[in-house]
C-alpha cells in the first residue's frame, strides 16, 4: 500500500502526494475530505478524485484513474517554494538574498 505524503500549497492549503500525483482539497465535510487531481487537464473519471479522513492520512475511497502521467517534478518545486516562504517569515535578511 502506498503512503500518503502531506504537502502544503504556497497559500498554506493542504495537499497530498500519492503515487506521484498531487491532490488538492476540493471540499471538506464533518467526516471526510474530498480531494481532486491538481492538474486541471486531468479529465478522466471526474478529474481523479479521492476521499480521505479529516487528518488526511487514510483513504476512505481510493483515487480514480488519471488521464496523464505522474507529476514527480512538481514536488521539489512545491517544497522549495514552501521553504522559501517559511524562511522569509522568520529571517531578517532581504528577500533577494533568500532567493539567491
Amino acid at each position: 500500500m502506498s503512503q500518503i505524503k502531506k504537502l502544503f500549497s504556497i497559500k498554506g492549503k493542504p495537499m497530498i502526494l500519492h503515487e506521484g500525483y498531487i491532490y488538492t482539497v476540493e471540499r471538506t465535510t464533518t467526516t471526510k475530505s474530498t480531494l481532486r487531481c491538481q492538474s486541471r487537464d486531468c479529465k478522466c473519471n471526474n478529474q481523479a478524485r479521492c476521499h480521505t479522513n479529516l487528518s488526511m492520512d487514510t483513504f476512505l475511497s481510493q483515487p480514480t484513474s488519471h488521464s496523464h502521467a505522474p507529476q514527480l517534478d512538481r514536488v521539489p518545486a512545491i517544497q522549495l517554494k514552501n521553504d522559501i516562504k517559511a524562511r522569509a517569515v522568520i529571517a531578517d535578511e532581504p528577500t533577494s538574498s533568500i532567493l539567491h
